[in-house]
């Protein structure tokens, strides 16, 4: 379905933007990135059709940068996860609003694909909203309902993205919708170290594609944080060392395998995660927030 090519996750988000404040990067600094970007890979991934996405996609079309992109959307909590460690119950009104607001979200999506057929190569309805550490639980029913809506509307394949574990029991009416799987696969918080890797994600892979030899299956989120607060990833873990060696290993697999893989992240976002500059939320770039590459 798609042609190889070296794909990475992009948000532009620099120090003293954030999105949660709705500070965004200007057009400018938008294609200072892509020009860098523009150097190495063939396809970006971004998140949501917030004025930032609008923006990206813009930069591409205005400066006839060669980057196809993978749109996403992102989604409101639906329906209360009462098994979630500090769960606290949302009431059915909210959850009824948040319904409505996933499908204008979900026109949005729909409108941007159109708009800019030539560029978005491809839709994503969500992200990790089956994982167990999200709040922001979406049914499997519900996101196979958005994927078949925005399916009649677009003329691109559509997916969803979420953890390769959840595609095995948890996603099976979404896996059965959807035109192509898309897997996150992250060993190291999986407690694999950087010798191990490349064999863990391989499996994650193989796992996959044997439940669905059917579908295509790729990979939108895989990578190797720099830093790390030591709670969940060994401090020895998270260095520029083991993210280059990471880098290296997984883009050598992917053109083997002739299989799409989105490294996880262009830039460093050091607006999320924690007020710990070495929370590694804030550390997957392979880029600093300066935008200078970490490794060579």
């Amino acid at each position: 379905m798609f042609k190889y090519g070296k794909a990475v996750c992009y948000q532009g988000y620099r120090k003293n933007h954030s999105i949660m404040k709705n500070v965004y990067p200007s057009k400018l600094e938008i294609l200072e990135d892509l020009l860098i970007l523009d150097k190495e890979f063939d396809y970006i991934r971004v998140y949501d059709t917030s004025l930032h996405t609008h923006d990206i996609l813009e930069v591409i079309s205005e400066n006839k940068i060669n980057i196809k992109v993978m749109l996403s959307m992102y989604l409101f909590v639906e329906e209360n996860h009462i098994n979630h460690q500090i769960f606290n119950e949302i009431d059915s009104d909210i959850l009824e609003k948040n319904i409505m607001k996933n499908n204008n979200l979900c026109k949005d999506v729909i409108d941007l694909a159109n708009k800019f057929e030539n560029i978005i190569f491809s839709v994503s309805v969500g992200n990790e909203a089956r994982s167990t550490w999200n709040v922001n639980r979406v049914s499997d029913k519900r996101i196979s309902e958005l994927v078949k809506i925005i399916q009649k509307e677009v003329v691109q394949p559509v997916t969803f993205c979420e953890e390769w574990k959840y595609w095995l029991t948890d996603l099976p009416l979404t896996a059965e919708a959807v035109d192509f799987i898309s897997i996150h696969s992250y060993p190291v918080w999986n407690n694999i170290d950087i010798n191990n890797a490349i064999t863990e994600t391989d499996k994650h892979l193989t796992k996959v594609k044997k439940i669905y030899p059917n579908k295509e299956v790729i990979i939108t989120e895989a990578g190797w944080p720099t830093k790390t607060d030591g709670n969940k990833i060994p401090e020895e873990w998270a260095t520029v060392e083991n993210q280059s060696r990471y880098f290296n290993n997984i883009s050598d697999w992917a053109k083997k395998n002739k299989i799409l893989v989105f490294i996880f992240e262009a830039f460093d976002e050091l607006w999320k995660g924690s007020s710990n500059p070495n929370d590694p939320e804030k550390n997957w770039g392979i880029y600093n927030d300066d935008r200078i590459k970490k490794f060579k």
